[in-house]
């Protein structure tokens, strides 16, 4: 916690100080907020520097696990081309074993959180694994892992079309917060401004490569 302190002397009539005023201001959620400004911008450098997509993302999920006030591990999985699978983009303190295990998931109505929300490109909260029906096919996935919890929100364009999920694992059940779900509007909403990018600007290197094949042919 951050707190502005001011201590004035109290005094008398007389001049003579008779007790000291102390006020205190808490400006905890100012200084995460300034932080978070700042990993932000931290980001989109990254993204503009062409920095690899996997570094930036890493660094998108690392605000939401200096700010939280939970100890939330973050990921964030891309639809493949074929828009049925989704794919590893980024997961910088999930256990290795268990990003392993998921890469090249298939998506649909009832496959865990990140698959159904790529599914129905809708968030999907689930407070428990182990009992959430949505999980019954993959919890044992999850939970020799410690993982007990998982909110997952699609990543979409403008035009509502997935380019992956962001989840948000906890250790134990739980539900979300208003902050832990301005997190997640922060997180997918540039997710997909840099993830948009990154696709367009691998397009226009395979333009070129063609383009210049093509000319040297």
């Amino acid at each position: 916690m951050f707190l502005d302190l001011v201590f004035q002397p109290v005094l008398d009539a007389a001049g003579e100080q008779t007790a000291i005023f102390v006020a205190g201001h808490n400006v905890t959620d100012d200084k995460r907020n300034a932080t978070l400004r700042t990993a932000h911008n931290r980001v989109l450098e990254l993204a503009i520097g062409d920095s690899p997509l996997e570094t930036t993302l890493g660094e998108l999920i690392r605000i939401v696990e200096t700010t939280s006030r939970t100890d939330v591990l973050g990921s964030i999985l891309l639809l493949d081309a074929d828009g049925k699978h989704l794919r590893h983009g980024a997961a910088p303190t999930l256990p290795k074993a268990y990003s392993e295990a998921i890469d090249g998931a298939e998506i649909g109505p009832c496959a865990g959180s990140c698959g159904t929300a790529a599914f129905t490109a809708e968030p999907v909260f689930v407070s428990d694994i182990e009992t959430d029906p949505l999980w019954a096919d993959f919890k044992q996935v999850a939970l020799p892992h410690g993982l007990r919890a998982c909110w997952s929100t699609p990543i979409l364009t403008r035009g509502r079309k997935v380019l992956g999920t962001f989840a948000m694992y906890h250790r134990e059940p739980r539900e979300p917060t208003i902050r832990d779900l301005m997190l997640v509007d922060l997180v997918t909403q540039t997710a997909a401004l840099v993830i948009d990018r990154e696709r367009a600007q691998a397009a226009l290197r395979s333009i070129a490569t063609m383009t210049h094949s093509s000319s040297s042919s």
